[in-house]
């Protein structure tokens, strides 16, 4: 590696920080040992879906599990739920349960002592119109700003999911600025598979991306496969995120460890991609 040049400037050990990688949770020792050799930080998943979000001791024990690694997690992060979560809708009973989905996941995140909770934003363009945003911009904004309050120094960050331009996110994130724990995590893969237009959707959302996710695809669909494996232009993502985002972490959003050791691999690869 020595005399080439790095997807990312740096040297492998400098590169890798403010990388993550989902931990395999059948293999957890050996992610741990992945994650700690490459300085990687965890994205926990375990934690979005209603049966273990209503699974009090299943929680626990996978709780558990995570805090007998050696491991410090205060830089770790974590999917919150999202299966149907719609803190805007003008149902308040809907508006409750999807309250307390985001509550579960911020007290999960309190225990374990994380850095943030990454949720998604769940608007969706084909309503758009005057009442539907309004409703998108109000609910959620009063949604986040709760949750600030009660779960204070903990990262609230919004994902794109369903968006077909940043523009949403970019507004509710103005009205925000007052809420230090807020921000946004770009999804560059859901980002291409609405628009393609990458630079539009960094550039855009730049004062306000604190972490992203990525992976791969053949633009037929969000695939998740390991990056370098899809048609994603990874040289025009590096180019982007140092112009735009130099600061924001990066999941590579990939399940089990034979994939994040892909992802890993390609990555530091340098004989793959030249700055």
């Amino acid at each position: 590696m020595e005399g080439k040049k790095l997807l990312f400037k740096g040297g492998k050990r400098q590169y890798m920080n403010g990388f993550y990688m989902i931990p395999d949770y059948f293999n957890l020792k050996d992610s741990a040992e992945l994650a700690k050799e490459n300085g990687l930080g965890f994205e926990y998943n375990d934690f979005c879906f209603p049966g273990m979000l209503d699974n009090s001791d299943m929680q626990q024990e996978r709780i558990n599990e995570y805090f007998s690694l050696d491991r410090d997690r205060s830089n770790d992060t974590m999917h919150g739920a999202f299966f149907d979560v719609t803190v805007f809708s003008c149902d308040p009973k809907i508006r409750e349960v999807s309250l307390l989905r985001m509550r579960q996941s911020m007290e999960i995140a309190k225990k374990m002592g994380l850095r943030a909770v990454i949720f998604h934003g769940n608007y969706l363009p084909f309503l758009r119109g005057e009442g539907y945003d309004k409703l998108w911009i109000a609910y959620t904004e009063e949604t986040i700003r709760n949750l600030a309050r009660e779960y204070p120094g903990i990262g609230i960050y919004l994902e794109n999911m369903f968006d077909d331009s940043p523009e949403m996110l970019v507004r509710l994130a103005e009205r925000l600025t007052d809420v230090p724990e807020f921000g946004l995590c770009l999804d560059y893969s859901h980002a291409l598979l609405t628009s393609g237009k990458s630079e539009v959707w960094m550039r855009t959302m730049a004062p306000y991306i604190r972490h992203m996710h990525v992976n791969d695809h053949c633009f037929e669909g969000d695939t998740h496969l390991v990056p370098g494996e899809g048609k994603t232009d990874w040289k025009e993502f590096a180019e982007l995120k140092e112009k735009y985002a130099p600061k924001a972490t990066v999941l590579f959003e990939v399940s089990g460890i034979e994939k994040a050791k892909r992802a890993l691999q390609f990555f530091t690869d340098s004989g793959k991609i030249t700055m």
